[in-house]
């Protein structure tokens, strides 16, 4: 324990010495601009460079002291459990949102909280979007199959998209199935250049599916905007939530 809060005084310690160096840099530019021989100019210029120099160094070690005591990169150090205990209040809250909106228990809703932020920052993607897909295509069962092979709560196809995944043989496991799910959305919104109801119909069809799998998209589209919408609440405008 004692070494613990060494290792944590450490990295507190460089952080602090961090924001002096940056201080020091604002400085020395302030110096420069004010400089008015060459002499003077030479001399801020110099100093300058061995502070921004300084802050490098201070920079790697921060830096190794925060991924050696196992602290996420950000706001300095921040420690591990802290960082655990924010995002068990994100989780939370996002879940209760869930359970409210779709009528989930809320345990279930908790436990696909987790899942679902942590996916929708992978891959960039909205989480009220993913939880409004999920809810849309399995109700938020963990063992949902369809009649086409599609599994779990984001009814992927193992045989399209398990190796894409890298998740053949995990895709029974709902956690994986959720992160998979929304990296095949995330390719499909890559594949429909930022146009997210083209990336959700082809989500749902596929991407090459024409003629009559076009209405069986439309209304698939239609039914997450209305979940959306049941999550985030109506827009300002009263526009559709995509």
């Amino acid at each position: 324990m004692t070494h613990e809060r060494s290792e944590q005084f450490d990295a507190v310690t460089v952080a602090d010495r961090l924001v002096s160096i940056r201080r020091a840099i604002r400085n020395s530019a302030l110096g420069l601009a004010c400089a008015r021989t060459p002499k003077a100019v030479f001399l801020s210029l110099a100093g300058f460079a061995a502070t921004v120099v300084t802050l490098a160094l201070i920079s790697f070690s921060v830096g190794n002291v925060i991924a050696h005591q196992g602290y996420e990169r950000i706001a300095f150090a921040m420690p591990a459990a802290t960082s655990r205990l924010i995002r068990q209040k994100e989780v939370a809250h996002f879940g209760n949102r869930v359970s409210d909106a779709f009528g989930i228990q809320g345990s279930i809703a908790n436990e696909f909280a987790d899942w679902i932020l942590e996916a929708s920052e992978r891959q960039g993607i909205k989480p009220e979007l993913l939880a409004s897909l999920v809810v849309t295509e399995s109700s938020f069962r963990k063992t949902a199959q369809s009649h086409v092979g599609a599994i779990g709560p984001a009814q992927v196809r193992p045989e399209y998209w398990g190796d894409f995944c890298g998740a053949r043989d995990q895709l029974h496991d709902p956690e994986q199935n959720v992160y998979c799910g929304a990296q095949v959305l995330s390719h499909m919104l890559d594949r429909c250049e930022g146009d997210m109801t083209c990336a959700l119909a082809a989500y749902n069809v596929g991407p090459y599916a024409r003629g009559h799998r076009d209405e069986a998209a439309n209304r698939y589209v239609k039914k997450i905007d209305r979940y959306l919408t049941t999550l985030e609440g109506p827009s300002i405008d009263g526009n559709p939530a995509l």
